[in-house]
């Protein structure tokens, strides 16, 4: 039975002066980001936890087919579990339909990208439009990935259910 398992830093617990959140709220990351996309706008994702989060998984930890609720997502690669971790990736399957993404479902994999998230690796790509997953990991080694959250309307933010069920908890709600 395939199930999803796997830890997360979220966003509001990574260090405020600390490199990834540099790297993720400079407005030149955002800009080169945008410009390799050809895109007029581009915003940082709205979610308080999944603008920028670190995943990290370990022996037997997997992550199921899935598509993400922002647009594109800068995958950084920190370290390489020893075995497993890799991206499997149907590009653009949402936009073929509910047929294509069934037979993905079915186990037709003619569609599927397998990318080997090795340290150093960098990659963009359209979480919402691409159905993905990460393959078991296997190992005494962690996979550490830095997760950066972009979309094309600003404010876009991820549900409720998502946040509790991947963060553990919701946003402190402000009174108005």
């Amino acid at each position: 039975m395939l199930y999803d398992s796997l830890e997360v830093l979220a966003y509001d617990q990574l260090p405020t002066a600390g490199a990834l959140r540099t790297l993720y709220e400079s407005s030149e990351m955002l800009h080169f980001i945008r410009r390799c996309l050809g895109l007029a706008e581009l915003f940082h994702y709205g979610d308080p936890f999944g603008a920028l989060n670190v995943s990290i998984m370990r022996d037997g930890d997997m992550l199921d087919w899935h598509f993400d609720m922002t647009d594109f997502v800068v995958s950084i690669a920190l370290q390489s579990a020893e075995h497993g971790g890799d991206f499997e990736n149907a590009p653009m399957v949402r936009a073929a339909g509910e047929e294509a993404i069934s037979a993905l479902l079915a186990g037709d994999h003619t569609r599927v990208r397998i990318e080997p998230m090795k340290a150093g690796t960098l990659m963009l790509f359209n979480g919402r439009q691409s159905m993905h997953r990460v393959s078991p990991i296997v190992g005494t080694t962690p996979r550490y990935m830095a997760l950066l959250a972009y979309d094309t309307k600003a404010g876009t933010d991820s549900t409720d259910e998502l946040k509790l069920s991947r963060y553990g908890r919701l946003p402190e709600r402000r009174e108005a």
